[in-house]
Order: structure tokens, then sequence, then C-alpha cells
């Protein structure tokens, strides 16, 4: 159905290959996996496969990819859209509109289909992906899972034969990426063909045919998924790949570090609506968190976990209740300068032409700096990229970048969203290694996070929202099995309230 002869790709501008000779044939009907460490070419590939390389995508290119054996190079976009459908890790670059079914039914338009048949689509798109409650929302009040969940309406609104998945489950949570399985597993029996480049693979178990890995632009190595998933969690740790399975012992997690001096940061009876005639999103949330402790803040997508966040961290300002810091009552504006948010999208908070012109535009303090910022690029990794356009950096790079960028000011609390979206093992553990330094320090850290590997890997209790209360509090590690029921929804173990 689908094949890749010899094909290589160079973006403009940069110094090497971004694909480099790969060979790929697809069957019908096969769902695909695509794996590798970040930067090793999943994502160039992926373009490569639904027509944005070579039609949007400037730079150098041999090889050819053929589509039912015509050359996507020679086909129009139009052509290529009825065919192949692609849903990329940021939701926000795909839409078009901005309300959900508007945008659901935007594609279908395009093709030219009648009124009819586009409502009769529309409505059974919103049925499969659990939208219905949404349909009248404007894409702005959606949260990332959300949005990402549309985007994929969108796409089964206009029946392609063939998708193609970029990090499909990185804004989902962990019932949603449970949904999205069912929905590849419908996908797989309508005779659809599917690939998928993932770093977190778990939930593709049941799903996949064939795993793909790869690195440095190249296809190292092209296994039937029985053969990748007999591999242990280690086995796969060591080829630098994330968890393929869910622990079901007792796992080894963080321990709140020990320091000189630790901050506190407490919340009472915190509530928080957008706008007066609006529903509230908190409603008498109590939290408290202190330095050493990592805490995990998860939930259904949108609960409120990066309203949660950005409240506390005085970037909006709540509606009712009480924040302490270190006991003193601290109003939005004294908590935006005294604590930092990395957002989830990291290239919203990439401003410099270099990665070290990063650092000292979060310092501030001119030459004098440049001893801290040294330290802070080795800290994270990056001492090598310390001339390299932020831009230019892969996925883990910019999150590492923009975490670097936020300790650079020594806040007392340090707040994330969504931190390990798209990150590779290694990248996720360079972030958890920042985090305990830090937490080690005295700081306050909080993590708005799906992540369940990340989770037992580095947090050391974890929260979960639930109609903008935080409803139960849970230490990390001693009972992995049910931590994965809790972060569904489904169970409190017993004996935590």
């Amino acid at each position: 159905m689908l094949e890749a002869k010899d094909l290589s790709f160079c973006y403009a501008g940069a110094d090497q290959w971004a694909l480099k000779d790969v060979c790929l044939k697809v069957e019908q009907g096969q769902c695909l996996v695509l794996g590798g460490s970040s930067g090793c070419g999943k994502s160039t590939l992926v373009k490569a496969l639904c027509g944005l390389i070579p039609h949007f995508e400037r730079g150098i290119r041999a090889g050819r990819v053929f589509f039912k054996g015509a050359d996507l190079a020679d086909l129009c976009m139009h052509q290529i859209a009825e065919n192949i459908g692609a849903v990329f890790q940021n939701p926000r670059s795909q839409f078009f509109t901005t309300s959900v079914c508007d945008e659901i039914a935007f594609g279908c338009e395009n093709l030219g289909l009648g009124r009819r048949e586009i409502i009769k689509r529309l409505e059974r798109s919103l049925e499969r992906f659990g939208l219905d409650p949404l349909k009248e929302k404007s894409i702005f009040q959606l949260s990332n899972g959300e949005r990402q969940k549309v985007i994929m309406a969108a796409i089964h609104a206009m029946g392609p034969d063939l998708w193609v998945m970029d990090e499909p489950s990185s804004n989902l949570d962990p019932r949603a990426v449970a949904q999205l399985t069912d929905i590849i597993k419908g996908l797989k029996q309508e005779g659809k063909t599917l690939i998928i480049a993932e770093h977190r693979c778990h939930y593709l178990k049941d799903c996949a045919d064939r795993v793909v890995l790869m690195e440095k632009g190249r296809i190292v190595s092209d296994q039937s998924a029985k053969s990748f998933f007999s591999q242990s969690n280690e086995e796969l740790g060591r080829q630098g790949l994330r968890w393929a399975h869910i622990p079901t012992t007792n796992f080894k997690a963080a321990k709140p570090a020990s320091q000189v001096k630790a901050n506190q940061l407490k919340a009472r009876e915190l509530a928080f609506r957008y706008g007066r005639h609006k529903p509230e999103l908190l409603k008498g949330l109590n939290l408290q968190a202190r330095g050493g402790e990592i805490l995990g803040v998860t939930g259904a997508n949108g609960a409120g976990k990066t309203t949660l966040a950005m409240v506390l961290t005085g970037l909006l300002k709540e509606r009712g209740g009480k924040v302490r810091l270190n006991g003193e009552l601290c109003k939005a504006a004294q908590r935006a300068r005294r604590c930092r948010m990395v957002l989830q999208e990291s290239d919203h908070q990439l401003f410099a032409q270099s990665a070290e012109g990063e650092l000292a535009l979060a310092l501030g303090k001119g030459g004098a700096a440049d001893g801290r910022i040294k330290e802070l690029l080795a800290q994270c990794g990056l001492d090598h990229l310390a001339a390299r356009r932020p831009q230019c950096l892969s996925g883990g790079e910019k999150q590492r970048l923009v975490i670097a960028a936020a300790l650079a000011t020594e806040p007392e609390v340090l707040a994330l969203d969504e931190p390990t979206s798209g990150l590779d093992a290694g990248s996720l553990r360079q972030v958890g290694d920042l985090l305990k330094g830090f937490a080690a320090r005295g700081g306050v850290v909080l993590v708005v996070t799906h992540d369940y590997e990340f989770i037992l890997s580095c947090c050391t209790s974890v929260i979960r929202l639930d109609m903008g209360r935080a409803t139960t509090r849970l230490p990390v590690g001693e009972m992995p099995a049910e931590m994965h029921s809790f972060l569904v929804g489904e169970a409190v173990p017993e004996g935590f309230s």
C-alpha cells in the first residue's frame, strides 16, 4: 500500500541528513509503530509518508514514496488528503476553525461532500471519540488532550485509508489512552492502515503488527510486535526506549530529598473560573506541598490541572481562597515573582537566538552571569549546544532548556505542565534529574502529568483532580498496579483518602 524507496531528506539550512536511505514497505491493514530516541528521524519520516515532504517542507530530497503505486510528489495535496490522514503531536498546528463541530466538518467540506453526508459523518465521529458533550464548545476552551481528540475525529470523518500519527497519546490522560487503543483496534477492524510514531508504546501492545526502530535518520531494526513486546522494560531501557509494560510488582520510586531549608506551599479553599458566568474549574481546593518532594498532579483531560498550576504560580488570579508561601499570605502578583511555570509547549517559551542566550535572557545580569549559564547548560546536558538556535533543538532538548531557564531565577516553586510530552527515555531521565536536584535544594515541585512511567520514576506522591477538587493524595511506588488504576480514575487504594 505504501512504500518508501531509498528516501533521504535534509532540511533547508541544516548540515546533516534527517533521513538517510530509508526503505520501508507497509501492507494494507497493518499497524506499524515507529520508535527511537528524540531526533532519530521519526517525525521527519511521518511528514514524508503523508506528503508534507516535499509539498511543504523545504530541503533536499532523494528517493521516492509511493502510495498505491503513485508517487506522492506527483499528487496534489487534495488527492493525498482524500486517502491519507495525519495526526501530529501539537493539535494547535492543525486547527482551521474555532469550534468543535466546524473543525470536524471542515475536512469533509473541502472534500466536496453533500450536507447530509457531512452531518452523518460528523455525528458518527463525535460519538466515536466521545466528543458529543463538547460539540458546541470553542477550540480555545478545550484542554490539550481534548484538542487532540478533536483532530482525530476530524480525520476520522474524512475516512482516509491510511492514518499516520506522530505521538498521538502525548496529550491524553490514561482513560483517554485506553479509548485511543480501542479506536486503533476499531480502525484496524475496518481495514485501515496505521503508522504510529511513539515513545510511549505500551498501549499499542495489542494493536501493533510491526515495530520499526530508527537511529540517526536510518532504520536500524524492523521486527514483529510479538518480538518487540517480549522484551522487558529493562531490556528496552538499555536501548534508550520507554517502557512497553505497566509494572505489576513493587517499584523503587523516588523518595523525598533531604535539604537544609525547605520551602512550603499551601492552598486553602482555592476557587477559580474563567469569567463571571463560566462554571468553576477549581472548587474549594486544598493542597499542601513542601520542598524535597515532587508532587504529581493528575486527572482527566479538562479537570483543571493546568489551571491549578497557573493559579498557584500567579499566572492566573484566584477567585476565592488563599495561598501561602513559607507561611506568608501570597497574592498572585507576588507568586508570579517567586514562582515559575514551564508550559506544555516549549516553543512558546523560547525567545533568544541561542541556548546560552535563552539563559542570559532569563538571568538578565549581563556578563556577570556567564558562569551561571555554563553551569546550567552542563546540568541540563546542553553545554555542547550552547550556540544552537533553540528552534533547531529536539523536543527533549527544548524541554530541558526551558526548565533550565526557569531554574536560573532560583524560584521557590516550580510547576511544569506535561514536561515529558514527546520525550524519549534518556530525555525523561534527564528532566527527572533536573527536578530532583531542584527539590533537593528545598524547591517545591508540582508536575502536571499523565505519564505513568515518569510518575513512578520521579514523583514522591501524586494527587488526582476531580470536579475541581484534589480528591486523593497517594504516595508513589508502594503499589504500582493500584497506582495505575488510581491514575485512570477507576479506584482509590484502600487506606487512602
